[in-house]
């Protein structure tokens, strides 16, 4: 009768054969991905060619010390009331809807290009004309709104 197997050999494949494993999974991945790759290459050939490659390198090389520095500039006083007000802006701008602040803009750019306009004319206003302005819809509507922003910024101070 045959003995009974009491120890199994693993095979462990040598350092050759592990190579060559690695190698045939690369070749897959290359060509699974060939395209991406050779638009990568060019990418990097780019940023070489352009010095940002280079530049990039060096940040990386002197992270710590980048690092070190925006740190020490992001704990100034003046630096963390930036970042407070910028939060207390974004947070602001969140509470409007985007209709308004859309008609606000636009109100704002065309009222830019038509005193643009009105500059580059010559034109001088008079008291009369401010009198005849404020009959006008358009610039009575405007003044409403302006009375309305400054009552309400009143009200918050």
């Amino acid at each position: 009768m045959a003995k009974p197997i009491t120890v199994v050999k693993k095979h462990e494949p040598t350092e050759a054969e592990k190579q060559a494993m690695a190698l045939g999974e690369l070749v897959s991945i290359i060509a699974k991905n060939g395209e991406a790759l050779q638009e990568t290459l060019k990418l990097i050939q780019l940023l070489h060619e352009s010095g940002a490659l280079e530049i990039i390198g060096g940040l990386i090389q002197s992270r710590e010390k980048i690092m070190e520095i925006g740190i020490s500039q992001l704990s100034k006083p003046t630096m963390t009331r930036g970042v407070n007000n910028v939060m207390s802006a974004v947070g602001m701008l969140g509470e409007l809807e985007p209709e308004t602040i859309k008609k606000v803009f636009e109100g704002i750019v065309n009222g830019m290009q038509h005193s643009a306009e009105e500059v580059r004319a010559g034109k001088k206003t008079g008291i009369f004309d401010l009198m005849k302005a404020y009959k006008d819809p358009d610039i009575n509507r405007a003044m409403t709104v302006m009375l309305g922003f400054l009552k309400g910024m009143g009200q918050k101070l």
